[in-house]
């Protein structure tokens, strides 16, 4: 048998009852989970007996080989990753050490873990920091496993920090693979429990179809009769099923109350030395609460013992016995005869460990007894905790400075404040070591509002404070402590904090899109505190700047910004400045040339390269593949967006991964491979779910719009798009979208009636968030509406990106040519000529970025053009029979619907000898003289897939070869002029 877990050897004196379907369906999980992982989650309020059921599940898979790794959240002091690191250091002692990739990994958790340097780890972002912590942890879960099949228990994650519960959330989707392993976390479901954190971490784990849920509820009323019978002697039955039903209903069959109860009921009757009690126990003033369990408990404790379980109630759910001893104040002998008291109350129990330990016999006992405690009382005991620890002699690990923060803190009304701020902003930086943001941020709040002596110290705390909320994902929160910061440093004064709040502050506000709000302000004042040396720090702010600047389309001054920059930091060979601000330089497309941008683009990843920093080698790459499809290179953009993904996926990367997968969406859909779109689209939304900053919604609906009304199935976000359009929405494409879709629902009236509203109101409102793609959505609806007075505006607010290639954002979308939007303006508006001329250039365009999408798109609105033109009807039957074909081929079913319906009001013929739209349009190209291997390349389509075609040509044309074909081709009018 394996030695299980201290806390999993705790024994009950009780059978366990009501819970062997629970137990069964526990057993059976993990019999199923073979090699792979799988997750149970372990729901009831408090009282409800999950802990026992998870010792009676441990103790049978323990005696069958099973490894056992055991965490549970603290509620009294909680410490980043406390469940994990609890579990995980278990597995440690189960793994050889060299079997192990280590270094920052797993030394985030455990700082005593030697480490194996890495040089990819430099300072990478929060998201990438996380990612990695989480593969090593699922690395090491997978090497246990190997070993044997594993059970890993988190105990109360009502009580788990943010780090935790995100962490779970990762493991449920990645359970490692490497062996049989079941994920058990258990968790207190009612309401006053679940905070916000983990009712998000709940929402998110429900939608996973591997996930069993067991909900724990009271013990029914037989339950209650088989606890008694089996635990009461030879009572005769009548006596049983009485005590049963006394108990069920002064409990409602919570099986802690029952089993406290039962226990007081049999201690009275071994007082009494009597079978049975003289009256029912409602009438002996049974307690029927918890306070009331231990008030009666309490009462018949010696002083010495009531001390001791006080002390040990601040102290937490379990304590060393040395601390607490020295707490109390007692010698050995008055120590040992207290412990004795309480356990023979119910109060405590021993601890099976390699320390002597102690802990209460529930949570709800020790809360009882501190909720008793007068704010005094707790200030003293907290106090005496503090001062024991803090003499100890035990080294100043994370969870012992993180105690004396605690008690320290709480002592503070009795005691200088001076040790609770000092040893919490050493508890802030001992969590942000162990990347637990959201605790370090707590801890360095609690320390700045206790009070730190030393104004300089005071600065320093607010900027750790500052990196602890933004890595974290709280923008706002991190942009507060920076400007308090920004004022301690002046008050000092400080230039170099000045500069290290400013670039914190531009920093935190970049990603979230804060723009206008004093970060442009405070950079400016730092660099003119920072004189003219210049300095590394100068060179960081100078970058700041000019990103800044460029936010908030101030070009020209944001290029004075770069160029000093980047003299400076060439001045000083300093080459990570030099990459950080040539990384950032696509801010710049609004003052530089975009093959300018590319220029610096492709320095900075040289630099990357050379420096052996991923962070900035990836930065360059992403911001690469928008700027090549801004070129229109699209080409370029397809090989560096698979560029991307691989070197995200080496340096474990999540943000850059989104990024790369929502470019490769948006590509997929200019090449019509749609199954790819969707998929990468979901790729990337399941990427952007690891995020600090949450799923990028807003993203994946763009994205997800495009692919379902290529497929046909708009329809399925129709209610979607008008709950996200409504009113009181902020101002973007929304509105133009929901248009889009009640036109193409053919719901005209309502569609007019929603552009009449928004025209009234002004186009200025979609300026602020992706107005080309508003512009775009509008163009489509006009032009369905057959609107020419529209058209005529939307022509000119659209006209400037005539030549250019319509890109959504940052590459969200790309939609191909602005010359075809353009076209079925000027074509509404009855523009003829010019509706021609952007056509052409339409094609021309799509046609060279090979956008199968868009070319099909652009053919099949030049046909409906030319259709109307007598001298046009050839071209226009030609360019609707290539929209077809390649609709057919790419699966664009709204379009290939779209093109039906244009043939069959059109007043040409159908094509001769039962040829198909796709046949057409490689019979003209046969004709034209290309071989199959060219007709290929100009199709999109394998030399195999066209010779097929080609040879059922000839077959239903009657053809014997090539030139046979391109006669008949020219003799029914479907070979080009």
């Amino acid at each position: 048998m394996v030695e299980l877990p201290g806390p999993l050897r705790v024994s009950s004196d009780f059978p366990l009852v009501g819970r062997a379907a629970a137990l069964e369906r526990l057993r059976t999980l993990m019999l199923r989970t073979g090699e792979l992982g799988a997750v149970a989650l372990l729901a009831g309020e408090a009282g409800s007996g999950k802990s026992r059921l998870v010792r009676e599940l441990a103790r049978e898979l323990g005696e069958d080989g099973a490894v056992i790794l055991y965490g549970a959240s603290d509620p009294v002091v909680r410490t980043g990753f406390g469940p994990y690191r609890e579990a995980l250091e278990q597995a440690l002692r189960v793994v050889e050490p060299d079997a192990l990739r280590r270094g920052p990994l797993l030394a985030a958790l455990f700082p005593d873990l030697p480490e194996h340097a890495d040089p990819r780890f430099g300072a990478p972002d929060p998201d990438t920091e996380r990612h990695r912590l989480h593969s090593a942890v699922v690395e090491l879960l997978g090497r246990v496993s190997e070993r044997a099949p594993t059970l890993l228990v988190i105990e109360d994650m009502q009580w788990a920090d943010d780090g935790s519960l995100f962490l779970l959330r990762r493991l449920v989707h990645t359970l490692p693979a490497d062996g049989p392993l079941l994920l058990l976390a258990t968790y207190r479901d009612t309401e006053a429990d679940v905070g916000e954190a983990l009712r998000e971490t709940l929402a998110d784990l429900h939608r996973s179809d591997g996930v069993v849920r067991l909900q724990l509820h009271g013990l029914s009323r037989a339950d209650v009769t088989e606890l008694v019978r089996r635990s009461g002697g030879d009572l005769p039955d009548s006596e049983v099923a009485g005590i049963a039903r006394e108990l069920h209903d002064l409990t409602r069959g919570n099986p802690f109350l029952v089993c406290e109860l039962w226990r007081m009921e049999l201690e009275t009757r071994t007082a009494q030395r009597s079978r049975r009690p003289s009256r029912p126990l409602a009438a002996a003033g049974a307690p029927r609460t918890v306070r009331d369990v231990v008030g009666q408990r309490l009462s018949r404790l010696s002083p010495h013992a009531a001390d001791l379980v006080e002390i040990g109630a601040a102290a937490g759910p379990q304590f060393e016995l040395d601390v607490v001893r020295r707490a109390a104040g007692l010698e050995v002998p008055a120590l040992l005869g207290a412990l004795g008291d309480a356990i023979r109350n119910g109060i405590i129990e021993g601890v099976p460990d390699r320390r002597l330990g102690y802990r209460f016999t529930h949570e709800l006992v020790r809360l009882a007894l501190y909720d008793r405690l007068s704010p005094a009382r707790r200030a003293e005991i907290h106090l005496r905790l503090g001062d024991a620890l803090e003499t100890s002699g035990e080294p100043l690990s994370g969870r012992r400075i993180a105690d004396l923060a605690h008690h320290f803190a709480a002592a503070a009304p009795l005691d200088d404040a001076g040790r609770g701020s000092e040893y919490n902003l050493l508890a802030g930086r001992a969590a942000a070591g162990m990347l637990a943001f959201d605790e370090a941020a707590a801890r360095l709040r609690t320390a700045l509002e206790l009070g730190l002596r030393d104004q300089r110290g005071r600065a320093e705390a607010l900027l750790e404070l500052g990196d602890a909320a933004h890595r974290g994902g709280k923008a706002l929160e991190a942009r507060a402590a920076y400007e308090a910061a920004a004022q301690a440093a002046r008050e000092l004064p400080d230039g170099e904090l000045l500069a290290r709040a400013a670039i914190g502050l531009e920093d935190a506000s970049w990603r979230p899109g804060i723009t206008n709000a004093g970060a442009v302000e405070l950079l400016e004042e730092a660099v003119a505190t920072l004189g003219e040396a210049g300095s590394a720090l100068h060179v960081r702010v100078l970058a700041g700047l000019a990103r800044a600047l460029d936010m908030q389309g101030e070009h020209d001054r944001a290029a004075t910004a770069r160029a000093a920059a980047i003299d400076m930091a060439r001045r000083l060979d300093d080459k990570v400045g030099v990459a950080t601000v040539l990384a950032r330089a696509y801010w710049a497309r609004g003052a530089c040339a975009m093959d300018e941008i590319v220029e610096m683009l492709t320095e900075a990843r040289a630099l990357g390269a050379e420096l052996g920093s991923d962070e900035l080698l990836v930065e360059a790459i992403a911001w690469r593949v928008p700027a090549f499809v801004d070129l229109c290179d699209l080409d370029s953009a397809r090989t560096e967006a698979a560029e991307l993904r691989k070197t995200a996926e080496r340096a474990g990367q999540p943000f850059k991964l989104h990024v790369a997968a929502h470019y490769e969406s948006a590509l997929a859909l200019c090449d019509g491979r749609l199954e790819l779109a969707e998929a990468q689209a979901e790729r990337a939304r399941e990427w952007s779910s690891r995020l600090s900053g949450g799923e990028a919604s807003g993203i994946y609906g763009i994205q997800l719009f495009g692919i379902r009304r290529e497929q046909g199935r708009l329809a399925e976000l129709a209610s979607l798009v008008r709950a996200v359009s409504g009113a009181g929405q902020p101002a973007g494409p929304w509105r133009p979208g929901l248009i889009v879709v009640l036109t193409e629902l053919g719901m005209e009236k309502e569609a007019r009636r929603e552009l009449d509203a928004l025209l009234g109101e002004g186009l200025d409102p979609l300026r602020a968030s992706l107005w080309l793609a508003s512009l775009c959505y509008l163009t489509d609806a006009c032009t369905m509406l057959g609107d020419s007075a529209t058209a005529q505006v939307l022509y000119r607010e659209l006209e400037p990106f005539a030549g250019g290639n319509v890109m959504i954002g940052h590459l969200v979308a790309c939609y191909g040519a602005a010359d075809r939007y353009l076209g079925m303006l000027a074509a509404t508006a009855g523009e003829v000529g010019r509706a021609q001329q952007h056509f052409e250039r339409a094609l021309a365009l799509n046609r060279r970025m090979r956008a199968t999408t868009w070319i099909a798109h652009t053919a099949y609105h030049y046909a409906r053009l030319l259709l109307a033109e007598p001298t046009e009807r050839e071209r226009a039957e030609a360019l609707l029979d290539e929209a077809a074909a390649l609709a057919e081929a790419a699966g664009l079913a709204a379009l290939a619907a779209q093109t039906d319906a244009a043939r069959r009001v059109s007043p040409g013929r159908t094509l001769p000898d039962d040829l198909s739209p796709r046949e057409a349009q490689i019979l003209r190209l046969v004709a034209r003289g290309l071989s199959n291997r060219e007709i290929g390349e100009h199709l999109f389509i394998s030399e195999h897939t066209a010779a097929n075609h080609v040879s059922n040509i000839l077959r239903k044309t009657g053809c014997a070869n090539r030139t046979e074909a391109a006669s008949y081709a020219h003799v029914n009018r479907l070979a080009p002029n």
